[in-house]
């Protein structure tokens, strides 16, 4: 996976430095070519393939420009600008079908759990999985989630958990794994594929440690 970093941290006079914030980037749009990634003008992830997530990326805290381009070339199929809060962490994943591509934009969690707790949370970026329930160990912990949702973190203590999505109202099950969850750490559970892509794409679970 080549995937090139590049960290963009501006200073300013005197010892104390400009407050900054940490963003990385998930490429989930399950039929769309590999990605450069662009903040402000300067190319700071080369070549991302689908499913590759990014190391955080320090900036100063403040509006940047971020834009999403098909690789190599200036086609850009991505162009926002968000805010991002001093000492803010977040993570942009680029979702849905090449012909539809949208920007989702989460705010990590920073502060870890107790020891022994852990909290995890989930992001629909499946796009044509239609609403959908999740299961933790069998039990209903969040009904009807729709495409681009990304829920609060669930408290959970610290252990391995049996997650399940299914087709919202059903038990037709069309993710199923088993999530490894450590003690004062957070996570993120994101759906990605696609039912259209399944032979090369299929659905499951990414799950990324936030923070």
């Amino acid at each position: 996976m080549a995937v090139v970093l590049v960290s963009i941290v501006a200073g300013c006079g005197g010892d104390d430095p400009d407050p900054t914030a940490r963003l990385r980037v998930l490429h989930a749009s399950p039929d769309a070519p590999n990605v450069d990634v662009l903040v402000d003008g300067n190319k700071v992830l080369s070549n991302v393939p689908y499913s590759a997530v990014s190391s955080y990326l320090t900036l100063t805290a403040g509006t940047h420009r971020i834009t999403v381009n098909a690789a190599g070339t200036a086609t850009t199929v991505i162009d926002v600008s968000p805010t991002l809060a001093a000492d803010g962490a977040y993570t942009a994943i680029a979702a849905n079908f090449v012909a539809s591509i949208q920007p989702l934009l989460a705010t990590d969690q920073t502060q870890a759990p107790a020891t022994g707790q852990s909290r995890l949370r989930v992001i629909h970026a499946a796009p044509d999985a239609g609403p959908v329930d999740i299961l933790v160990n069998g039990q209903v912990v969040l009904s009807n989630v729709a495409f681009g949702a990304i829920s609060s973190y669930l408290p959970l203590a610290a252990g391995n958990y049996n997650v399940q999505v299914n087709v919202a109202g059903t038990a037709t099950t069309a993710i199923q794994a088993t999530v490894s969850l450590g003690s004062g750490v957070n996570y993120s559970a994101v759906a990605i594929g696609s039912v259209k892509t399944a032979a090369s794409n299929p659905l499951g679970l990414k799950v990324l440690t936030d923070g």
